[in-house]
């Protein structure tokens, strides 16, 4: 009721003028304007780190289990990394409060030569109490069998602080996993190591295909210029997603170690079924896997965008526009090779038309035609406007629409100013002449 009526207006107004800059960006790509598409080829340092990202985005999707079943990722024998962590009581389809030597039983019977890990036997010493089991499910596997520093065989009510450092094992490992997407996120956004110097950027961009060529021209760029301002605008791109990536990786750090900290283990203990087990590790890290998986899939994309020229593309509409933001206008060398390349256009069509003038007059039957043509033409408006229609118009725009009185005062200042020019001009001529 009360922020409403103030952020509405404002997010209707950015919305359409994100969604003219996008037609306005469709339009000049068709046409091949300024937000033509200019594809370059990549460095191969940007390559290899572009790859990097997409493996560990790989990585953090098959750990979810999202790209591979968890058996199938077991039966492959691949590391800890790649796949999901073995849920026993899943396995074995037992209860919470199945007897230990019982669910190891069931266990064992499903490895070969029926003999159990040393995961199998680490958890078999520490899942004695049913603290144990729920902060089994709480913390996972790992937490229980591989902490280094935790003695004893597993918790019990009393040992609080024997399951506090399960909690400190665990969210060391969390933590550490998040501080390699924040390492990884800021290499990738670090326009040194993905483009290098500008020098060498513009080398591997100048052998650009004919289209491409045609459009650099048609903007008025040279080829070394174009690929100078085609790296100053994907390290601009590439920069800013340093910052918002980078503090969306701490909020999700920070979210996730919030919620394996506070969350209540006790919704298990009156668990009577499988069925009925809140299996909070597993679903944690499927969650975590597809939001750290697919944040860095997602700005892989985005730098390959940038990178390659394909940000200014018409047909990514307005998500182009919410990505890359507006067109960044062109650097100062570049407006002045612009306008230096169309005042030598237009120097040199005067200089030609100079020439065709002067060749007709010269030559005495283009000389002829040339006068028989204007001759020809005043005639004809002569006659035009002696018709009644003619008369009528012109005078009925003398009268009412056209000020003729100003437009005498404009023609005799025009004058005035042309005059001595030309006649300054034609003095100075002289002179040097003598």
């Amino acid at each position: 009721m009360f922020f409403g009526p103030m952020l509405l207006p404002k997010a209707i107004g950015m919305y359409r003028n994100l969604k003219k800059e996008a037609a306005v960006r469709a339009v000049q790509s068709r046409q091949d304007g300024p937000a033509a598409s200019i594809v370059r080829p990549l460095p191969m340092r940007f390559v290899l780190m572009l790859s990097m990202l997409a493996i560990a985005a790989v990585i953090w999707l098959m750990s979810g289990g999202l790209l591979m079943p968890a058996k199938v990722s077991r039966t492959l024998h691949l590391p800890k990394a790649l796949r999901m962590p073995e849920n026993i009581f899943v396995a074995t389809n037992s209860r919470l409060q199945t007897p230990n030597d019982v669910l190891f039983t069931c266990l064992a019977a499903q490895r070969p030569d029926r003999k159990l890990t040393s995961t199998d036997e680490a958890l078999k010493l520490r899942l004695l109490s049913l603290e144990s089991r729920l902060l089994y499910l709480q913390l996972g596997p790992e937490a229980l069998a591989d902490c280094p520093f935790c003695s004893g065989t597993g918790v019990d009510v009393q040992s609080s602080f024997s399951a506090a450092n399960y909690l400190y094992y665990a969210v060391i490992d969390l933590v550490a996993a998040h501080l390699v997407n924040l390492v990884l996120i800021a290499a990738v956004t670090s326009p040194l190591l993905m483009l290098g110097h500008k020098s060498s950027y513009s080398s591997a961009s100048a052998q650009v295909p004919p289209t491409t060529a045609d459009t650099i021209a048609a903007h008025g760029l040279g080829s070394r210029l174009a690929a100078d301002h085609a790296h100053d605008v994907a390290v601009a791109h590439i920069r800013r997603w340093r910052a918002p990536m980078s503090v969306l990786t701490l909020c999700g750090a920070a979210l996730d170690v919030y919620l394996v900290a506070t969350y209540n283990n006790q919704v298990n203990s009156r668990a009577a079924r499988l069925a009925d087990l809140d299996l909070f590790f597993w679903n944690m890290r499927t969650y975590r896997g597809l939001a750290c998986g697919g944040m860095l899939a997602a700005l892989a994309a985005v730098l390959y965008l940038a990178a390659s020229g394909h940000h200014s593309s018409g047909r990514l509409g307005l998500l182009g526009v919410v990505l890359f933001g507006t067109m960044p206008p062109p650097t100062p060398a570049a407006r002045i090779t612009a306008v230096v390349r169309g005042l030598t256009g237009v120097k040199s069509k005067l200089n030609a038309s100079a020439i065709v003038k002067n060749t007709a007059l010269r030559d005495t039957d283009l000389r002829a035609r040339t006068q028989a043509y204007w001759a020809h033409e005043v005639m004809l408006v002569a006659e035009a406007m002696e018709e009644r229609e003619v008369v009528d118009g012109v005078n009925n725009a003398l009268e009412n629409r056209i000020d003729i009185q100003r437009i005498a005062q404009d023609a005799e200042q025009y004058a005035q100013t042309v005059v001595p020019t030309l006649v300054a001009q034609e003095s100075s001529g002289q002179q040097q002449q003598r």
